[in-house]
């Protein structure tokens, strides 16, 4: 039995099927597998095709008001409860345009090697949209081990000493981290004898302050550890660098974007700002600007295009902290857009990295001369894609760095406002000279592939990189601006959620 609120059944049903298609796609290639093998690169092009269908068609109903499904037709503090809402639906979007832009490159050209992980890629993508829209806390500790499990397994999928070596320590952290967001969800079913959010957010105040603030303890190091925050980091640039450029593309751009909307969503419900006291946001607002100045330096040391890359994932991260720090609705809707920025962008930016690495036979930049002048509308995309991550005016990722910076300004937040600011010259400073490097000599022959070799990934990079174009146009548009503004507020003061979870069930 399925019961819904706030809409309709049968929008309310997006929201599961977002789960359900790629969880069942991941099941079924695997008997196609055994039964007609010779047409299993159609067969998942399909399935990546409906995932990524479902993941926006849940966006699109959430985006419009909040949406509940009750599996079972119990009441929220006994049966399972889907619920999504409209920052559900900026991460559904960052779901289905990654899982579909790293099904691409990571399961095609088709080989008996993609068709093995074929099912792996999709448990994974079924785990994040579920991560996306549970409303309850163990199933998002559950949906987090089965997308860990998956990403260990993906990040070694390469076979190579680094990526074995990449995803024993993802594994190794990953474990340690799970370990310390069970503790956290223990502790607080032992002090409110429930794991619904709504109804946690309401009991969780009646809580001894000593055993909320372990609690809160626990959930920031398990959750901090997943998205690579200060001082949690240094597992993340060698998982991230050391797998393929597809998986690559789907732990930067994705799957690191649900454990912060996982801190997010568990921060402001259950552990939300006190005045004149140091509270969970003042926390996470200190390790953000940790956390960016780390990475940006580290990546400014960096010779391996994918390393570079993955500190600056790091760096960006702490971007995300600083706007959910800030708890403001301005601070929460620039780190909505800047997530969303980050993730289509670092997705391009893995997947251009990989195909300049494929083209001059290794990772080091120094060695990509005069592959920009062979491919300039590649390289040109490529461009575009650093210059909205690096926060250059009047690219996408500037306006979400904009947001961001006012937000830390309002509430006095100094120095973090500067550390943001500051972030656009250091990420420059390792940008330019692998742009240079572009264009000028290499220390090495790069021209190994012969004068007519295709750029491996062109069309994809190419729209991708109009994706630094088209969401600076469309934050333009005041009433989307608004929007997001919106949704800032609906996560500092979460009623509608409670309400809508706690609702009662329709006839």
């Amino acid at each position: 039995m399925l019961t819904a609120s706030g809409g309709s059944g049968v929008s309310a049903m997006w929201v599961l099927s977002s789960i359900l298609i790629p969880m069942t796609a991941a099941f079924v290639l695997q008997v196609l597998d055994y039964s007609a093998p010779e047409r299993m690169g159609r067969w998942i092009a399909l399935s990546a095709a409906a995932a990524c269908a479902a993941s926006l068609g849940a966006a699109a109903v959430s985006w419009t008001g909040m949406e509940t499904l009750r599996l079972g037709g119990w009441s929220p503090g006994l049966g399972i409860v889907l619920a999504a809402d409209r920052m559900s639906a900026i991460f559904l979007v960052i779901s289905a345009v990654g899982g579909a832009a790293s099904a691409r490159i990571a399961l095609f050209p088709f080989s008996k090697e993609q068709r093995r992980f074929s099912g792996l890629f999709f448990i994974l993508w079924a785990s994040l949209n579920g991560i996306l829209t549970t409303g309850d806390l163990f199933n998002l500790y559950v949906f987090f081990e089965i997308l860990a499990v998956c990403a260990y397994v993906l990040a070694g999928a390469a076979m190579t000493r680094e990526a074995l070596e990449a995803g024993f320590k993802y594994l190794v952290l990953g474990t340690v981290g799970a370990l310390f967001l069970l503790m956290g969800v223990g502790l607080l079913y032992m002090g409110t004898g429930t794991l619904n959010l709504a109804l946690l957010s309401r009991a969780a105040g009646a809580m001894a302050p000593g055993a909320l603030g372990a609690a809160a303890a626990c959930i920031v190091t398990g959750l901090g550890l997943k998205i690579g925050m200060f001082p949690f980091h240094f597992w993340l640039p060698d998982a991230h660098s050391s797998a393929s450029t597809g998986v690559s593309m789907i732990l930067s751009g994705v799957v690191v974007k649900a454990s912060f909307y996982a801190l997010l969503r568990i921060v402001f419900l259950l552990f939300p700002s006190v005045p004149d006291r140091f509270s969970v946001p003042d926390a996470l607002l200190v390790l953000g600007v940790l956390s960016l100045v780390t990475g940006h330096l580290s990546a400014l040391g960096q010779f391996d295009v994918k390393r570079m890359l993955a500190w600056s994932t790091v760096a960006h991260m702490g971007y995300l902290l600083i706007g959910a720090g800030c708890a403001s609705p301005l601070g929460i809707a620039g780190a909505l857009l800047h997530a969303l920025n980050h993730g289509t962008g670092k997705m391009g930016l893995f997947l251009g990295a990989g195909s300049y690495a494929s083209l001059a036979g290794n990772r080091d930049w120094r060695t990509f001369g005069s592959l920009g002048s062979r491919f300039p509308l590649e390289t040109a995309a490529y461009a575009l894609l650093a210059g909205s991550v690096a926060g250059i005016p009047p690219l996408a990722g500037f306006w979400s760095k904009w947001m961001i910076i006012c937000a830390a300004a309002e509430k006095g937040a100094w120095i973090a406002a500067l550390a943001a600011g500051a972030g656009t010259v250091l990420s420059c400073l390792y940008y330019v000279p692998f742009f240079y490097s572009l264009y000028g000599h290499s220390e090495a022959d790069t021209d190994t592939s012969g004068p007519g070799t295709p750029f491996p990934s062109g069309m994809l990079l190419t729209v991708l990189g109009a994706s630094a174009v088209l969401f600076a146009l469309l934050y333009l548009v005041p009433g989307l601006r608004d929007q997001f503004l919106s949704a800032g507020s609906l996560i500092k003061d979460p009623e509608i959620y409670r309400q809508s979870v706690r609702a009662p069930i329709a006839p």
